[in-house]
């Protein structure tokens, strides 16, 4: 039976990598889809805790056959970039997960890559950049933009017309108001409440969120 399944590796072996593990079991008690055949990571060798395959570094993907899917479950949005980059110039496809119980309308779009988790809700008009990660229980309203590696940790919520720029995280539980936008890069803190637009680079906390610093750009 698994001949016809997906061969797949995670890059990352951290906590959010093994909750992805566990997404893609969903999936296939589901649905059998894929073939898990463990995580490639340059901090941990040997086995999870849940006893999944720490195949080795990062490098070692690059030496495998080029019919495995790959996903990078690494929250740091500029780490995953890296690696995402890495895996598309080489020609490697990246696995989009979404667990059994996302509730979304027809009309959503959802770049190559990206990882949505359980209990989320993204309703009509959305589009997810690629490698986008969207976290447990999040909420996403009609009519928003995420661009590309944009990371969402559990129970953010964003309203509706959202714009949000390239790389941006969200701590736990910050939400957006609607027909606001975050610059790229932007860093929202936990539990955040964001009412007026952030700019690029910037790192937002508090209710109402505000700018404490900016965020240092690559080179």
């Amino acid at each position: 039976m698994t001949n016809d399944l997906k061969p797949l590796v995670i890059v990352g072996a951290g906590g959010l990598g093994r909750e992805v593990a566990w997404l893609v079991a969903d999936i296939n008690r589901q649905k059998p889809e894929w073939d898990f055949k463990g995580f490639v990571d340059d901090g941990v060798q040997g086995n999870t805790v849940e006893g999944y395959p720490v195949l080795g570094p990062v490098k070692h993907l690059y030496d495998m056959p080029l019919d495995i899917w790959t996903v990078v479950a690494i929250a740091d949005s500029r780490v995953r970039m890296k690696f995402v980059q890495q895996i598309v110039n080489q020609g490697r496809m990246l696995a989009t997960l979404v667990h059994p119980s996302v509730s979304m309308s027809d009309y959503v779009e959802i770049g190559a890559g990206a990882i949505i988790c359980s209990e989320t809700v993204i309703t009509t008009n959305v589009s997810l950049g690629q490698a986008a990660i969207i976290n447990l229980g999040c909420f996403i309203g009609h009519d928003t933009e995420l661009q590309n590696y944009v990371s969402l940790m559990p129970a953010a919520n964003l309203a509706g017309e959202v714009r949000v720029g390239e790389g941006c995280y969200f701590g736990l539980n910050s939400c957006v108001i609607n027909r606001t936008t975050i610059g790229e890069w932007s860093i929202i803190g936990a539990g955040a409440a964001v009412v007026d637009n952030i700019p690029a680079y910037s790192l937002a906390v508090g209710v109402p969120a505000k700018v404490i610093k900016k965020v240092k750009r690559e080179g």
